[in-house]
C-alpha cells in the first residue's frame, strides 16, 4: 500500500476485516449495525487514520443508552470508600454499551432518617441506585417504595435483606466470617487464648453474618479460642484505636484480634503503640496504603480485601442489567466477588 495514500472506506474494512458495506452503515447510519461491530470499524479507523474516525466515535456515542445511576457510600473509611469510588467511576467510564454517569453521596448522618432523605433524593435525579446500607424497616420500606416507582436499588457491600431476595453486589460475609476464623486457627496454632472482634455495629447485616461465621468456626475448629464479646466501633478509627488498646491492656492472653468491618487504621495505630505485640494475629478489612505499610513493618498480620475494582466493574453489570431486565432474578443480579487475603509476601501481587 502506498503510505501516502489517503486511506479510504475501504483501508478501514480491510483493517477491521469487515465488508465495505458494513463500514459505509457505520459510517453513514444507513442501517442498523450492532454495538460490538461499530466499535470494531471506529478502532480500525483510528489505527489507519481515517479523516472520519471521530465522526464515527461521535456517531457510535450518540447511539448508546444513557444512564445516571446514584451511588450512596458511607462517609466513614474514607480511604476504602475512596478507592471504591474510584474504581465504579473508571469502570463507568470504560463501559462500552452505554453511556453512563454517576452521581455520589456519602453517609455522615446514620439516623434511617437522614438516610431515607438521602436515597430519595438520589431516586429522583437518577435511573437506578447502588446503597451501603444497614437493615433497618423503615429505610427498607423506602427501597421497596423507590424500587415500586420504577428506580431499581442494589445493596452494595451488605445486604439489606436477611433472605437474599433484592439486589446485591459485594463479599460472601459468611466466607469471611469463616475465613478469619481459619486464618485465626491456624495462625494461632495449639495456643489457648482470646480473640477479639470490632464491627461497625450489628445493624450491618454484613457485620452480623461475619461475627456469627466466626464464631461458629471458632466453635468448632479451634475451641482453645475464646471469641469476647464484640466491641461496637462504628467504623471509627478513634473509637478502634481506643477499644484496641483496651484489650491489650485487660487481656494478656489475647492472640487474636479481627475488624469485622471499617475502623483498620484504629487497629494499627493502636498497635503501634504497643510494639511488643508479635504473637498477636491482627486481621483487617481492606488493602490501603496504611495497611499495607503496616504489614511491610510486621505490625499487622493479614488483610481481607474486597477488591474495588472488581466490585465496581460488578455493580455497572448489575445496574445496567437492571435497566433492560428489572424483575429480580438472583443469578444475575447477586453478585458475589471473591475476597482476596492479603499477606506481607503477596501485598504487591
Amino acid at each position: 500500500m502506498n503510505k501516502n495514500k489517503r486511506p479510504t472506506i475501504a483501508t478501514v474494512a480491510a483493517q477491521a476485516g469487515l465488508s465495505v458495506a458494513t463500514v459505509d452503515r457505520v459510517l453513514n447510519a444507513r442501517a442498523p449495525v450492532n454495538a460490538e461491530t461499530a466499535e470494531r470499524v471506529f478502532h480500525a479507523a483510528e489505527a489507519v487514520g481515517y479523516f472520519a474516525a471521530r465522526l464515527i466515535g461521535q456517531r457510535i456515542h450518540e447511539r448508546k443508552p444513557a444512564y445516571r445511576f446514584g451511588v450512596l457510600l458511607l462517609g466513614t473509611a474514607q480511604a476504602f470508600y475512596g478507592q471504591l469510588q474510584r474504581a465504579i467511576e473508571d469502570a463507568a467510564r470504560r463501559y462500552g454499551a452505554a453511556n453512563l454517569n454517576c452521581q455520589f453521596d456519602h453517609v455522615t448522618d446514620r439516623s434511617p432518617a437522614a438516610i431515607i432523605g438521602q436515597i430519595e433524593r438520589l431516586a429522583v435525579q437518577c435511573d437506578a441506585l447502588a446503597v451501603v446500607s444497614f437493615s433497618d424497616p423503615r429505610i427498607n420500606a423506602c427501597i421497596e417504595q423507590m424500587r415500586a416507582a420504577g428506580v431499581p436499588i442494589v445493596a452494595l457491600l451488605s445486604d439489606v435483606d436477611e433472605q437474599g431476595r433484592t439486589p446485591y453486589v459485594g463479599l460472601d460475609n459468611r466466607q469471611v466470617g469463616r475465613t478469619m476464623g481459619w486464618l485465626l486457627a491456624n495462625l494461632c496454632g495449639t495456643r489457648r487464648g482470646s480473640v477479639g472482634v470490632l464491627l461497625g455495629g450489628y445493624r450491618f447485616l454484613c457485620h452480623q453474618v461475619r461475627v456469627q461465621a466466626l464464631y461458629d468456626y471458632l466453635a468448632a475448629e479451634a475451641p482453645g479460642l475464646t471469641l469476647l464479646d464484640p466491641l461496637i466501633n462504628l467504623d471509627n478509627d478513634q473509637l478502634t484505636e481506643e477499644a484496641t488498646l483496651d484489650l491489650l491492656a485487660r487481656y494478656p492472653d489475647l492472640c487474636g484480634l479481627c475488624v469485622a468491618g471499617g475502623g483498620g487504621d484504629g487497629v494499627i495505630s493502636a498497635l503501634r503503640q504497643r510494639p511488643g505485640q508479635r504473637g498477636l494475629c491482627s486481621i483487617v478489612q481492606e488493602s490501603t496504603p496504611l495497611s499495607r505499610q503496616a504489614m511491610a513493618d510486621g505490625v499487622l498480620s493479614l488483610v481481607i480485601d474486597s477488591q474495588p475494582q472488581p466490585i465496581a466493574q460488578a455493580l455497572i453489570d448489575v445496574l445496567v442489567g437492571l435497566q433492560q431486565a428489572p424483575d429480580f432474578d438472583a443469578a444475575r443480579q447477586r453478585v458475589f466477588v471473591p475476597l482476596q487475603i492479603i499477606t506481607r509476601e503477596n501485598m504487591g501481587c
